[in-house]
């Protein structure tokens, strides 16, 4: 979370070539330039474990049911099996409200919504494997306070695509909030729902997932700063070439046909 201005303002030096008697304070650096970039004024870490299965949620121990991971499947199934989180859905992550506080314009409550792809594959009674079913879950959250301050020049970015057609990026808001997301499917399995009736093929089936989530949101705004360099970055490194498949597995060494004996794991093949 923000803290405290370390004094840091306006840069007392001007871009340029470095005078010798402060070469060595700038770490020998050979000029100070003025660069643009993104810098991260505030940031937190929301952490989620969501459920499908509402009798397990627990709002003191941050277990939250949602109905997304309560998915129907057909009784046929026998289990659910590859279940993980592939991705946020492509311009799915928006910026639903900034609220400053009312003492403190520059820190901000945060709302935002973004979207979640799962696929998973389901073994029939049968031996028969249907691949890449797909969910998607559906999220909106909030935090804060962030330190997000205001500001007064909007930069965007002009893209012209193969038609000469220009395009603007997207919503402000969007530019200046940036998520960042580790997810991953902790549990998925099959719930039969029993109607109560004579009729087995009257019962309900449903995949009940459990997804931990990991979620940065951090504010992101382009400024510029006055840094020392060092110059230009020297050329790469050629790119080595990948030889033909028999030279390079003539040049490997032979694998370990046997599995390690104890004394290998504890002392080192050969000692």
């Amino acid at each position: 979370m923000y803290r405290q201005n370390s004094g840091c303002g306006i840069s007392l030096y001007t871009p340029g070539v470095i005078p010798e008697e402060l070469r060595e304070q700038f770490g020998n650096a050979c000029e100070l330039v003025c660069v643009q970039i993104p810098k991260v004024y505030d940031s937190c870490l929301l952490r989620l474990c969501l459920v499908g299965d509402c009798k397990k949620e627990n709002i003191e121990e941050d277990i939250i049911f949602d109905s997304d991971l309560r998915v129907p499947i057909s009784c046929e199934a026998n289990s659910i099996i590859n279940a993980r989180v592939v991705g946020l859905v492509p311009h799915s992550f928006r910026v639903i409200s900034k609220k400053p506080l009312p003492n403190d314009s520059s820190r901000k409550i945060i709302s935002y919504t973004y979207q979640l792809k799962i696929k998973y594959d389901v073994i029939f009674e049968d031996g028969t494997i249907s691949k890449n079913e797909q969910l998607i879950l559906r999220r909106s959250e909030t935090v804060g306070p962030l330190y997000c301050p205001d500001i007064e020049a909007i930069i965007r970015e002009t893209t012209i695509d193969e038609h000469g057609h220009s395009g603007h990026s997207k919503d402000v808001d969007d530019e200046i909030l940036k998520l960042e997301i580790i997810a991953r499917v902790l549990d998925a399995r099959i719930e039969r729902v029993n109607c109560e009736t004579s009729d087995p093929y009257d019962d309900m089936c449903f995949v009940i997932f459990t997804v931990g989530i990991y979620n940065i949101i951090k504010c992101e705004l382009i400024v510029q700063l006055v840094i020392p360099a060092f110059g230009f970055c020297p050329p790469p490194a050629p790119c080595e070439r990948l030889g033909e498949a028999c030279d390079i597995f003539n040049s490997e060494l032979p694998p370990a046909f046997y599995p390690p004996q104890l004394d290998d794991l504890i002392t080192g093949p050969g000692l």
